[in-house]
């Protein structure tokens, strides 16, 4: 069997890279009615990035999407499977058109509450001109969850669409038979408006919210708090993340541990805290979706030494945060492990991948002619001789070659 596991650079309107996850897993399957290759999308990205999507599975001649996964509800994870799944599966006007989705697993939709996040920010003029970012992000995270969730339901019956967390896992739907899915996290699933609104409401307005509030934010001690349990409230998305580990099975339904892969979409700290004593060994993969897009947040230590990685790909491109953090980058090139980067940061003065000293070694950047190199990071497994290559160089942070 043959298992290729694709990192689309996701871009925005201009082409240019941008942060965000969008990744094609493929693989041989023989199912009931037909040989073909079975496929898992794993997040898509900001909106731009359906088109990418698209392509690549027109590429590859695949048709049906047998399982989608949306880690965590946040924007450059899911706005792109949303749209996606409206302009290229969803039926309009009683015609099919050009995909098929079969399963879909993501973030438990929001629970009926007297009021939501989202009308909870309406009430704040001008958010984002008073800086409250955050709050913004955080709200329309949750809107672009519930989309997604309604264009979900739209297409497929309730018995094909599950919140995956170690705690029904033990009822995980079986979907393939030569690919074992493991779910690490989250602990349990929560609806996407209290993962963003409890904090929010006990930081600025207690218990009880009402219709016709008002909130000054020009407070600046209220204004301080509100920044606060916004921030707080997008570390627990992102430890909400759901943390898939795959491994290809062999002809008699035994692992192939040589050929595993962990995804982990924005896990922070706290989620590694619980995986980590929970799962032990069996966190060890081959491959390491690098969590929260090289954070420091996400990647530690303790995390490269239970996972015990060769490889490490880090969905980054340009964003206001500075990801990848460059101690994230010395810490995985200090253990000789190959580094890919779907993009790189080109915000100067806050990214490591402006400075002359990596540019000079990025594969993603032609120091020739000044611009991004286009190309898409593709591994690729034969199970029958276990061994993984891939197509795109790895990044060499320190003047070194990495064999």
């Amino acid at each position: 069997m043959k298992v290729n596991v694709a990192f689309l650079t996701t871009r925005d309107n201009r082409g240019d890279p941008q942060i965000g996850d969008c990744i094609v897993i493929t693989f041989d399957e023989r199912f009931a009615e037909v040989q073909r290759k079975a496929c898992i999308v794993i997040d898509g990205g900001y909106t731009s990035s359906k088109v990418a999507l698209k392509n690549y599975l027109a590429l590859e001649q695949i048709k049906i999407i047998d399982l989608m996964v949306a880690t965590h509800i946040d924007n450059d994870h899911i706005s792109g499977l949303k749209a996606f799944l409206i302009d290229y599966v969803k039926e309009k006007n009683g015609r099919k058109n050009k995909f098929e989705l079969r399963n879909y697993w993501g973030p438990a939709p929001k629970a009926f509450e007297p009021i939501s996040i989202t009308e909870f920010a309406s009430y704040i003029p001008d958010a984002n001109d008073l800086g409250i970012e955050e709050l913004s992000f955080i709200s329309q995270s949750v809107d672009e969850n519930e989309k997604l969730y309604d264009t979900v339901k739209e297409i497929l019956a309730e018995n094909h669409i599950f919140y995956p967390s170690v705690r029904v896992r033990d009822y995980i739907p079986e979907i393939f038979e030569s690919m074992a899915i493991d779910i690490l996290a989250p602990d349990k699933q929560i609806p996407d408006d209290k993962i963003k609104g409890q904090r929010l409401k006990e930081a600025s307005l207690g218990d009880d919210l009402v219709f016709d509030l008002e909130i000054d934010l020009t407070d600046a001690v209220l204004k301080e708090k509100v920044n606060a349990a916004a921030l707080e409230n997008n570390r627990t998305a992102n430890n909400q993340s759901i943390v898939i580990k795959l491994t290809p099975l062999d002809d008699n339904g035994q692992r192939i541990a040589s050929c595993t892969f962990l995804f982990t979409g924005d896990a922070e700290k706290e989620s590694w805290e619980f995986m980590i004593p929970r799962w032990g060994s069996e966190l060890e993969s081959e491959l390491l979706k690098v969590s929260h897009h090289g954070s420091r947040t996400g990647t530690n230590e303790a995390v490269l030494q239970i996972v015990k990685p060769k490889y490490c790909i880090i969905c980054a491109g340009k964003n206001r945060h500075g990801l990848p953090d460059e101690d994230v980058l010395k810490m995985i090139d200090e253990k000789n492990l190959k580094i890919f980067c779907t993009g790189r940061n080109p915000k100067v003065g806050e990214s490591p991948c402006t400075g002359n000293r990596i540019l000079r070694k990025c594969p993603r950047w032609d120091n020739v002619n000044k611009k991004h190199i286009k190309e898409t990071i593709i591994f690729e497994v034969d199970t029958n001789a276990p061994a993984m290559t891939y197509s795109g160089n790895p990044c060499g942070f320190k003047r070194r070659n990495v064999p």
